[in-house]
């Protein structure tokens, strides 16, 4: 019963996917392209038109800079590689100009980029979009490149058929098709080409199969064939057909066989020079030359992919200044985003075999900022690369819209200075955090404090970092201001804050409704009456300065910032919306930062030490754990959070 019940579930499975082949001819062909000029697209365009088919969407004006203006985010993209905006911009742009057959697009292009930067996961998703992309494509049945059944139009009569049909035409059959015509469907007593006639048939596109889908990688280049581009000859073959004779050639290199479609080259600069002027040809003229036949038409994408360390020995060399023109570089630097940083570590995450351990709030947030704080270059424009960091995640504080920092001015130094090429990979980290993780597999948890410990432990197990650059990594994980635990001891501090106060909700409250009463009865220039005695006073100056000196308020800017909360104020009964203590961002920190001055011996007592015996203070820390278990910490990262901030207010006392 049970293998009956299987049986239906994979004919239906089979029914779904739809892999019936349509096969008809040339003149049938012609009525499909007709109707939909896209399944005769050349590569770039096909590619091009895979991706936009997903849709974009606008990005924030502060991450665009000097010549990306018009820098967009390509939903193809979405939730598979992440702080790759402007390299993805100039692959469209580049796939754009090939489609169109622009000089630009005529170019190789080739992804420069420190190791891990994404180069190997953009060309891994446009093959993998390519076979799933529902335009179908077309060719001649039997050819061995799968080429497009246009090229059997006699020349002479291309142009009738491009303005009908709507698409350009180009290129020339390959010697089987070749081959296939003029024993087929040529008459024999006039001539005449019977080309409408000849079998077309669907493909679709697969990297397993080898159709229309090739990767090349270079080995040993002294034992490495150029076949392995452009074919072979088959000695079985050649002597029953000949050497002359395409039935004695296999088309099977790696250009052949991406045909219609797309090749990876891996490594590029690897290979020896004669692979690259094998590729310039193909990029340029779109021809290959396959030994014993004339120049064979090609139309493929080529994704050629290198790291920067080769690139640059590759353009410091004077014997390669022809290859250096025709090259289109486009820089793929490490992701700078803190957000996006840690969605790379989320997603390798779910990829591995630690699912099941629980990772504490912040660990990846941690991870991810030591990584981005490695990769930034030193600016006069911002105080610290801290600053910098958290300007490029957009965290931009009232504190920093005062500064009115030049956002696109500040990227755009970056980029000149080469950001993002140099510092610590996602490796170094992915490495880390699997040493954290097996670690603490027991306990089935880990937190900030873990990954940060394992960082820096990481570097007794990693190659190729000088003593200098490890020492710099080292004060910007470690360092006692602008560092990565620096940032964690505040983030650790605040998130107890938000645990251990909402015991103390009423105090607060009751603290910034005194606050508004006298910073009221100051911006109205009144006297503030006593609830209890009724008499009337001058507002507490004191209680006032005590909470803005908290945010850094100068007295010179209290009756500013008085005012703003004011106008605040009245903005909130004007909507009815309640005004809380939670209300005014500014305010709510001050506060909070005053009740946890106030309250710092008796925290920091509560926290320290999970196992005291007070009742009230172990009601207080198990009631801080509860809150803080609602925000994604469990029961052990929790207490080692509160054990943690607890230490650092005993050090502050």
């Amino acid at each position: 019963m049970m293998n009956n019940d299987f049986r239906s579930i994979i004919l239906d499975q089979r029914k779904e996917k739809k892999l019936a082949t349509w096969t008809g001819t040339v003149l049938e062909y012609l009525q499909i392209v007709k109707e939909n000029p896209d399944v005769a697209n050349f590569a770039p365009g096909r590619i091009y038109n895979m991706i936009m088919k997903h849709g974009v969407e606008e990005v924030d004006s502060s991450l665009k800079t000097r010549g990306y203006e018009d820098l967009v985010r390509y939903k193809f993209f979405d939730n598979k590689i992440y702080g790759t905006l402007e390299p993805i911009h100039d692959i469209m742009r580049f796939l754009k100009a090939s489609a169109r057959r622009t000089e630009t697009g005529k170019r190789i292009m080739i992804m420069v980029g420190p190791v891990a930067s994404g180069k190997s996961t953009i060309a891994s998703l446009i093959k993998k979009g390519l076979e799933k992309d529902d335009t179908p494509a077309y060719a001649i049945t039997g050819c061995p490149i799968n080429e497009d059944p246009l090229h059997l139009i006699p020349t002479e009569d291309r142009p009738f058929w491009e303005e009908h049909l709507g698409v350009k035409i180009e290129g020339s059959l390959c010697p089987v098709c070749q081959q296939m015509v003029d024993e087929k469907y040529t008459d024999a007593e006039t001539g005449h080409i019977k080309w409408e006639e000849v079998p077309v048939t669907s493909f679709q596109f697969s990297e397993q199969k080898r159709c229309g889908i090739g990767t090349f990688q270079p080995s040993d280049p002294k034992s490495q064939d150029i076949s392995e581009l452009i074919g072979r000859v088959n000695l079985s073959k050649m002597t029953r057909f000949g050497d002359t004779d395409p039935r004695a050639y296999q088309f099977n290199g790696e250009l052949q066989v991406a045909n219609r479609g797309v090749v990876e080259y891996i490594e590029i600069l690897k290979a020896d020079v004669k692979f690259h002027y094998v590729l310039l040809t193909a990029a340029q003229e779109q021809l290959i030359k396959a030994p014993g036949f004339p120049q064979m038409y090609i139309d493929t994408l080529i994704l050629a992919h290198t790291n920067q360390t080769e690139f640059d020995a590759f353009k410091a060399e004077k014997k390669n200044e022809a290859l250096h023109d025709r090259m289109y570089p486009i820089v793929v630097p490490w992701n700078l985003r803190v957000d996006d940083e840690v969605k790379i570590y989320e997603k390798m995450i779910r990829e591995s075999d630690f699912r099941g351990v629980h990772i504490a709030p912040n660990t990846l947030k941690v991870a991810a900022q030591f990584a981005v704080l490695s990769r930034l270059t030193e600016s006069n424009k911002v105080s610290s690369l801290v600053q910098k960091m958290k300007i490029y995640n957009g965290e931009i504080t009232e504190e920093l819209k005062k500064q009115e920092i030049d956002v696109k001015a500040l990227r755009m130094e970056g980029r000149e200075k080469g950001e993002g090429m140099k510092g610590i990979s996602p490796r170094f980290i992915i490495n880390a955090l699997n040493i954290a993780l097996g670690m603490k597999e027991d306990k089935k948890c880990v937190n900030p404090i873990d990954i940060i410990r394992a960082l820096r432990s990481n570097f007794d197990h990693t190659l190729g970092i000088t003593e200098e650059d490890v020492k710099r990594y080292l004060t910007l994980l470690l360092g006692e201001k602008e560092s990565v635990s620096a940032e964690y001891k505040d983030i650790a501090k605040k998130e107890v804050n938000m645990a251990f106060l909402s015991a103390y909700e009423e105090q607060a409250q009751s603290l910034f409704e005194n606050y508004i009463r006298n910073a009221t009865a100051f911006c109205q220039k009144e006297k503030v009456m006593d609830s209890i005695t009724g008499e009337f006073s001058d507002p507490d100056e004191k209680l006032m300065r005590t909470i803005e000196e908290y945010i850094n308020i100068p007295v010179n800017s209290k009756t500013e910032f008085r005012n703003g909360i004011f106008v605040y104020k009245a903005s909130c009964l004007e909507k009815g919306e309640p005004f809380t203590f939670k209300s005014y961002d500014p305010l709510r920190v001050a506060i909070e930062k005053k009740l946890m001055s106030d309250l710092k011996n008796v925290v920091s007592l509560t926290m320290a030490d999970k196992s005291a015996t007070d009742k009230k203070s172990q009601a207080k820390r198990k009631s801080a754990v509860e809150r803080l278990k609602t925000r994604g910490y469990c029961e052990h990262c929790a207490n080692t959070l509160l054990s943690f901030v607890g230490e650092i207010l005993r050090k502050e006392e």
